[in-house]
């Protein structure tokens, strides 16, 4: 065999490797409300829209009494634009760095320097031993931003066709910023006993899977995988907003005051019934899903969506069903159509 011979299928491989290399290449994050407008999307796995029956209302006046009915339909509002990342006020969203990035930095300064003196940041993962060792330990801020597209929800609503979400466009729902204590410290996390048994409440399944922990729902996990340790941290932010009485700094979601509504409730992970994830940043997504895909025998989620700059977002996506209240409600007829 001549060297040209032994030389093009080494040179042919070696561009393969380097196209591949180029193609899973991290690019730092950035996300601008155009890009949010641009990432809403129709497909059945985000927005899942179905007629799934009629209501029937009493309405009585002072002279006779009348049944009317409405349509019952259901389908899944993009509530939150959850953001995470290492340094606090450092959002990926352009917009909400603007409006409470400096604030956050201000507030988690200010709380943890009444304990210590040390940075108050802790970058995404916590060193040291030796060089060679694999740090796993990293550290996470989060903000939970009412997502650009609810606010247009009240007057969708209107027309009987939708149902309004429970966020409001650009209202801050969690930050760690001001919840820089607890997010740090974990004490009150540790009081809830039977959602630390080892197990219990992760994000994945089986043993080959599982990708982290929901509780404790602070900014520490252990995760090699930077992609899936954002995704795991969005989950915990998820979970504590979509509640009442958590023991954190933030605005639980806890209704819209429309007519006839049935909330999505809390997030519970694995369980798309309750919430799905889209992906913004570092890269946009066109379908939503839920945390913990086993790809342990395929390639990993995280390939393609690694950041530079270790910032992500993701756009939380919840189920609603309503009918438009024509009265005193008496019962639902059950029927269901899907676009």
């Amino acid at each position: 065999m001549n060297k040209a011979s032994f030389l093009l299928p080494l040179l042919l491989l070696c561009t393969l490797i380097n196209q591949n290399s180029q193609a899973f290449e991290a690019e730092p994050a950035a996300l601008t409300l155009t890009d949010i407008t641009e990432s809403m999307t129709l497909d059945s796995t985000c927005l899942n829209y179905c007629i799934t029956g009629i209501c029937v209302w009493l309405r009585c006046s002072l002279y006779r009494c009348s049944i009317e009915t409405s349509i019952k339909v259901s389908h899944y509002n993009p509530d939150l634009v959850v953001s995470v990342y290492d340094k606090p006020g450092d959002n990926p969203w352009r917009e909400a760095r603007a409006l409470y990035g400096a604030l956050e930095e201000r507030a988690t300064q200010s709380m943890v320097g009444i304990f210590h003196d040390a940075y108050s940041g802790g970058g995404h993962r916590v060193e040291g031993g030796h060089h060679g060792t694999d740090h796993s330990l990293r550290f996470k801020e989060v903000t939970a931003i009412g997502h650009p597209f609810s606010s247009l929800t009240d007057f969708i609503g209107n027309s009987g066709y939708y149902c309004p979400s429970e966020a409001e466009s650009f209202e801050p729902i969690l930050s760690s910023g001001f919840d820089a204590l607890v997010w740090r410290l974990g004490l009150p996390e540790m009081l809830y006993l039977h959602n630390l048994l080892p197990g219990r409440r992760i994000v994945g399944s089986g043993v080959q899977q599982q990708w982290g922990p929901v509780w404790p729902r602070t900014g520490f996990i252990n995760q090699k995988d930077d992609v899936k340790a954002a995704a795991v941290i969005a989950q915990r932010a998820g979970n504590i907003v979509t509640q009442t009485g958590q023991p954190h700094v933030y605005n639980p979601l806890n209704g819209n005051n429309y007519n006839r509504t049935w909330l999505p409730g809390e997030l519970v992970e694995n369980d798309p019934d309750t919430g799905v994830w889209q992906m913004l940043a570092p890269k946009m997504d066109s379908q939503c899903y839920v945390f913990g895909e086993n790809d342990v025998y395929r390639q990993s989620w995280s390939t393609g969506r690694q950041s530079e700059d270790n910032r992500y977002a993701f756009a939380l996506w919840r189920p609603y069903e309503c009918c438009e209240a024509q009265g005193t409600y008496l019962f639902t007829v059950p029927l269901e159509v899907c676009l």
